[in-house]
């Protein structure tokens, strides 16, 4: 199975999780599917931090929703879940995410294979994916995966270590344009189809 492990950049993040739903035909959301998130924040919630939002930092979105960050987490945030700050709406999101985190580990811990896609255009994190790694081997040794780390920046410097890892992909989307993404008007739409590739070359 595939699991998106998100972006610091909110549209090619959200794409991660639509292309799993469209090329996987996976439909039940992830934990990370639909966040802003960092390396370390995917790192902290591997570590059991407690789910929590951070009220006081929340602001409208151009969605028309509210942006609300998880609570003493580096970078983690929802844009797309409610629209109004409540007691009742905040309690339903503790929930959604408790049990998206429980479902979470439950796949690391059961899954025999599994396949995660994470976008970067800047900071590759590699301290924090060396960490990711460590995580991933504490909660189930015997799980055969794979960390496909894509990125459209064409100077992007992905360190040796990493890439010389057995089970690290890296893929430059740039090198997988063809007719269909070159079309496509509507830009998130774009984005979505530039991760096509990733399902036929990552096995």
């Amino acid at each position: 199975m595939y699991l998106s492990l998100s972006s610091s950049h909110t549209s090619y993040a959200c794409a991660i999780a639509d292309s799993i739903k469209i090329y996987d035909k996976q439909n039940e959301t992830q934990f990370f599917d639909y966040l802003e998130c960092s390396m370390k924040s995917i790192n902290e919630l591997l570590e059991g931090k407690l789910i929590l939002f951070d009220i006081k930092n929340h602001h409208h979105n151009s969605l028309g929703k509210i942006s609300l960050p998880f609570l003493n987490f580096d970078r983690l945030l929802s844009h797309h879940d409610i629209d109004e700050i409540s007691n009742d709406n905040l309690t339903k999101l503790t929930e959604k995410y408790t049990r998206r985190y429980n479902r979470l580990i439950n796949t690391l811990k059961t899954s025999e294979t599994i396949y995660f896609i994470r976008y970067c255009s800047r900071d590759v994190e590699e301290e924090q994916i060396h960490t990711f790694y460590k995580h991933i081997n504490n909660i189930n040794s015997n799980l055969s995966f794979k960390f496909i780390l894509a990125s459209n920046v064409d100077d992007l410097i992905v360190p040796l270590a990493l890439l010389n890892k057995p089970n690290f992909i890296y893929v430059n989307l740039n090198n997988y344009i063809d007719d269909d993404i070159l079309n496509e008007k509507v830009e998130y739409f774009k984005i979505i189809k530039k991760y096509k590739y990733i399902y036929y070359i990552a096995k």
